[in-house]
Protein backbone atom coordinates (compact mmCIF):
# COMPACT_ATOMS: atom_id res chain seq x y z
CA UNK A 1 0.00 0.00 0.00
CA UNK A 2 2.79 2.28 0.39
CA UNK A 3 4.14 2.24 -3.04
CA UNK A 4 0.82 3.15 -4.05
CA UNK A 5 0.88 6.34 -2.17
CA UNK A 6 4.32 7.07 -3.22
CA UNK A 7 3.68 6.72 -6.57
CA UNK A 8 0.82 9.07 -6.34
CA UNK A 9 2.46 11.38 -3.78
CA UNK A 10 5.51 11.38 -7.40
CA UNK A 11 3.70 11.29 -10.08
CA UNK A 12 1.60 14.14 -9.34
CA UNK A 13 4.09 16.62 -8.76
CA UNK A 14 6.16 15.13 -11.69
CA UNK A 15 2.89 15.86 -13.87
CA UNK A 16 2.21 19.32 -13.35
CA UNK A 17 5.72 20.36 -11.70
CA UNK A 18 7.65 22.72 -14.47
CA UNK A 19 10.91 21.16 -15.53
CA UNK A 20 11.17 19.11 -12.75
CA UNK A 21 13.59 20.85 -10.72
CA UNK A 22 13.52 23.14 -7.26
CA UNK A 23 9.52 24.13 -8.69
CA UNK A 24 8.58 20.26 -7.83
CA UNK A 25 10.31 20.72 -4.54
CA UNK A 26 6.90 22.50 -2.57
CA UNK A 27 4.44 20.31 -4.85
CA UNK A 28 6.24 16.71 -3.06
CA UNK A 29 5.99 18.68 0.05
CA UNK A 30 2.32 19.38 -0.34
CA UNK A 31 2.00 15.62 -1.25
CA UNK A 32 4.09 13.62 0.95
CA UNK A 33 3.79 16.19 4.37
CA UNK A 34 0.32 17.59 3.86
CA UNK A 35 -1.61 15.17 1.81
CA UNK A 36 -0.09 11.41 2.36
CA UNK A 37 1.72 12.74 6.10
CA UNK A 38 4.30 10.08 5.37
CA UNK A 39 6.86 12.65 6.68
CA UNK A 40 7.10 15.52 9.54
CA UNK A 41 7.70 18.92 7.82
CA UNK A 42 10.85 18.52 10.23
CA UNK A 43 11.97 15.41 8.35
CA UNK A 44 11.17 16.55 5.09
CA UNK A 45 13.58 19.75 5.34
CA UNK A 46 16.39 17.36 6.51
CA UNK A 47 15.58 15.39 3.35
CA UNK A 48 16.13 18.35 1.23
CA UNK A 49 19.15 19.55 3.17
CA UNK A 50 20.81 15.93 2.49
CA UNK A 51 19.86 15.84 -1.35
CA UNK A 52 21.16 19.35 -1.68
CA UNK A 53 24.58 18.05 -0.67
CA UNK A 54 24.84 15.93 -3.13
CA UNK A 55 25.26 16.66 -7.23
CA UNK A 56 22.39 15.77 -9.54
CA UNK A 57 18.46 16.71 -9.73
CA UNK A 58 17.16 17.23 -6.76
CA UNK A 59 13.60 16.00 -6.98
CA UNK A 60 15.61 12.28 -8.11
CA UNK A 61 17.59 11.99 -5.10
CA UNK A 62 14.43 13.20 -2.99
CA UNK A 63 12.05 10.66 -4.33
CA UNK A 64 14.73 7.86 -3.93
CA UNK A 65 15.79 8.55 0.09
CA UNK A 66 11.78 9.51 0.80
CA UNK A 67 11.45 5.97 -0.86
CA UNK A 68 14.29 4.15 1.35
CA UNK A 69 13.37 5.71 4.22
CA UNK A 70 9.32 4.80 3.80
CA UNK A 71 10.04 1.19 2.29
CA UNK A 72 13.50 0.19 2.17
CA UNK A 73 16.11 -0.31 -0.79
CA UNK A 74 13.51 -1.77 -3.78
CA UNK A 75 11.46 0.82 -3.30
CA UNK A 76 14.08 3.60 -3.37
CA UNK A 77 14.69 2.45 -6.29
CA UNK A 78 11.54 1.98 -8.39
CA UNK A 79 10.84 5.53 -6.82
CA UNK A 80 14.21 6.78 -8.63
CA UNK A 81 13.44 4.68 -11.88
CA UNK A 82 9.75 6.36 -12.11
Amino acid sequence: MIQKKLFLAFFIPGLIGFDSGPSTIPLMQKEVVDHYQMMTLTEYSSVIAIGNIFPGPIVTKLAGYIGYELAGMLVAVIAILL
